[in-house]
């Protein structure tokens, strides 16, 4: 992911991460609540092996795209991103993603030339519609950019204060009158997110941390800032007897027992695997939890791997 903007006046909050003696990620701890043996082979072992597929490289094509379109919108006008070749840009990001991609692979392709053109034109449907309804989504009065990929580093909570909590967010935009800062998460999906992904807590624990986190980081009032996520649309139903929309917009509750119980969560993820100097804890037993189903083995990169992962250790959920 390419580094984005930020406004000036935020710059002052940054943090060095080098600096720093332990990070964590919302990745790491969404791992770690879902499988605690899966975050101990890749973040202690260092066994997972480096992933790629279509879907993560036209996610990040396909958010550049976006996130060069608003910085432009806010920090020149509408004309100027309106008259941004965004088709031109979607297929460079998405050629430019795809040769890195291939080449951290080892030079193995994982797609072929009609999947690509396939995803590049889902995306440039998206672009189209939401170009048509921008104003919808982001209105260019009343209100200014904060930041793309703002960066997030730290301490992820008060009781080990080497910890730091490390992440980027896709867009900040804040508005002038009421002073409320919305932080948004784009996520790309085939069709959107169905009932049991909106309700999904450990799904909204992403944009309730980062909100917890952006308000201890900015100095911000929590009570001012509001989260989504907006989930864009490769495929719409067709012939269907309902309006079809290319974006979803899910707004998690965040309140402040939502984002008290969520902390509460980190602070037990980082007292069972760190140390008070931010060592990873080597010598806890992490258990294997498959879920139920074993859903969490799944697209789990240890499915087959018994002798890191043996089948009888895995702990099913009836």
């Amino acid at each position: 992911m390419k580094s984005g903007y930020i406004n000036p006046i935020y710059k002052l909050s940054l943090s060095d991460p080098k600096t720093v003696p332990a990070k964590i990620s919302y990745s790491q701890f969404s791992m770690h609540e879902k499988c605690p043996k899966q975050w101990e082979l890749s973040y202690i072992k260092k066994l997972a092996p480096y992933t790629q597929n279509i879907n993560t490289v036209f996610g990040t094509a396909f958010h550049e795209t976006l996130q060069e379109y608003l910085t432009v919108l806010y920090t020149q006008s509408v004309k100027a991103a309106n008259d941004l070749d965004l088709d031109k840009m979607l297929l460079d990001n998405m050629q430019s993603e795809y040769i890195s991609a291939v080449e951290s692979n080892g030079g193995e392709h994982f797609s072929t030339p009609g999947e690509l053109k396939e995803f590049t034109l889902d995306g440039i449907a998206i672009l189209d519609w939401f170009i048509k309804r921008r104003s919808k989504y982001f209105s260019a009065k009343d209100w200014e950019l904060v930041g793309i990929e703002v960066e997030l580093c730290t301490p992820a909570s008060d009781k080990n204060p080497s910890v730091y909590w490390y992440g980027f967010l896709d867009i900040v935009i804040r508005n002038t009158k009421t002073n409320r800062v919305v932080i948004i998460d784009i996520k790309t999906s085939r069709m959107g997110w169905n009932k049991y992904q909106k309700a999904d807590k450990l799904k909204a624990a992403q944009l309730v941390l980062y909100k917890q986190y952006y308000s201890k980081q900015f100095g911000f009032p929590l009570e001012n800032i509001d989260i989504e996520f907006m989930v864009v649309k490769r495929k719409i139903q067709a012939e269907s007897m309902f309006p079809q929309y290319r974006i979803q917009q899910i707004k998690p509750a965040s309140g402040k027992v939502t984002v008290n119980r969520a902390q509460k969560q980190v602070e037990k993820f980082i007292e069972s695997c760190f140390d008070t100097s931010g060592n990873r804890i080597e010598t806890r037993n992490y258990l294997a939890i498959a879920g139920k189903g074993a859903k969490h083995c799944k697209y789990c990169p240890f499915k087959t791997d018994y002798e890191n992962c043996p089948k009888e250790g895995r702990i099913r959920e009836e």
